[in-house]
């Protein structure tokens, strides 16, 4: 299963937080193909299962992504907008959307957010940032009543139209990958190249959740419900990560690349022996890792997991991903494989560990 195509395939589905349902029928489409069981729950997770050990690992990503939801549209035919998720409205002027009037793949109708041209646009005003509650979408209705007429209304979500395609000459083969919306398709299309290599010889002393959360743009609600329902005995994350690039200071964020492998998160959020176990497991099977330090939460769905009941053993394995949260995110296909290998692997790992949560130190005789 080519990996590109998976990716594409997902990210070409809208999954806007709270109104994943088109995403979510391909999602649990892949996930058939290799777990005993795939359910959906009350909140929107798709949990497929895998093995009937007694010890249950989790492997959890989101598969919501960030977008927009109509507040307003006004007589004259243009809608006004609020962002779902975090948005720096600075890289949306002008760009091409997708408005959804319904659950199908073409039930959309494409705007744009509208931009006044340079010419227009006094001195002063040039340097200020833009807000959002001076943005519309121009979608070529002539007034409110054809608006609705083709289904925009108050309550329609909007995603950014950018198709995913390969950086670099038409027809090319290059290894980085062009999109919005990967943070985190990322991460369902790796679990999906992670079962396609588990299931061949499925995992006999554990239970594997794979688990494809949602709402994690907006406060990791999906991870919250599903995490405390399956109770794992350990958690393995997956998200991306902001890769380095002109304008972004390896001092401040890390230096992940592009292309040099999937990020190990260390740091409070996280079990230690965990993450070592994962490096471990990476330099016997040859695949390349690079270190990510996370010195307080990681913003992803290992922060909720980590704490859940009695607590979790938890770890993060992310993709280095350039501009996270603009019309055009940019990841390696490499990178994408590579933390499929590192999870499947550290799943067979896990089989054989010992990794507790809690260790007697001290017992008076």
């Amino acid at each position: 299963m080519e990996i590109f195509s998976v990716l594409k395939d997902i990210v070409d589905r809208p999954g806007v937080t709270g109104f994943e349902d088109q995403r979510r029928e391909r999602v649990v489409e892949y996930f058939s193909q290799f777990c005993d069981t795939v359910s959906v729950d009350v909140i929107g997770n798709v949990i497929g299962t895998l093995g009937s050990g007694e010890r249950s690992v989790m492997l959890a990503g989101h598969y919501d992504q960030i977008g927009f939801m109509v507040k307003y549209v006004d007589e004259k035919g243009f809608a006004y907008f609020s962002p779902v998720g975090g948005w720096d409205p600075r890289v949306i002027y002008g760009a091409r959307v997708k408005i959804w009037t319904g659950n199908d793949p073409d039930s959309y109708v494409v705007g744009t957010i509208g931009a006044r041209p340079a010419h227009l646009v006094e001195r002063e005003e040039r340097t200020k940032a833009v807000k959002f509650e001076e943005l519309h979408v121009d979608f070529g209705a002539k007034n409110r009543e054809e608006a609705e007429g083709w289904g925009v209304r108050p309550g329609c979500v909007m995603t950014i139209d950018s198709p995913v395609s390969r950086l670099g000459k038409a027809q090319g083969d290059s290894d980085l990958a062009v999109g919005a919306g990967f943070d985190d398709a990322c991460a369902v299309a790796s679990f999906i190249k992670a079962l396609e290599i588990l299931a061949e010889d499925p995992p006999e002393k554990l239970k594997l959740y794979v688990v494809a959360t949602v709402q994690e743009e907006i406060g990791l609600r999906g991870a919250q419900v599903s995490g405390f329902n399956i109770a794992p005995w350990c958690a393995i994350v997956s998200d991306v990560t902001h890769a380095v690039a002109p304008g972004v200071k390896p001092s401040r964020v890390g230096d992940v690349k592009l292309g040099e492998g999937p990020a190990i998160a260390v740091g409070a959020n996280f079990t230690r022996a965990l993450w070592e176990l994962m490096e471990e497991v990476a330099k016997r099977e040859g695949i390349p890792y690079q270190i990510e330090p996370v010195p307080a939460g990681s913003g992803t769905d290992a922060w909720a997991l980590q704490v859940l009941r009695g607590g979790t053993i938890t770890g993060l394995i992310s993709v280095p991903n350039r501009y996270m949260h603009s019309p055009n995110e940019v990841i390696s296909l490499r990178d994408l494989e590579n933390v499929a290998r590192l999870i499947a692997a550290t799943v067979r790992e896990l089989e054989k560990s010992d990794l507790r949560h809690t260790r007697e130190v001290f017992r008076r005789r």
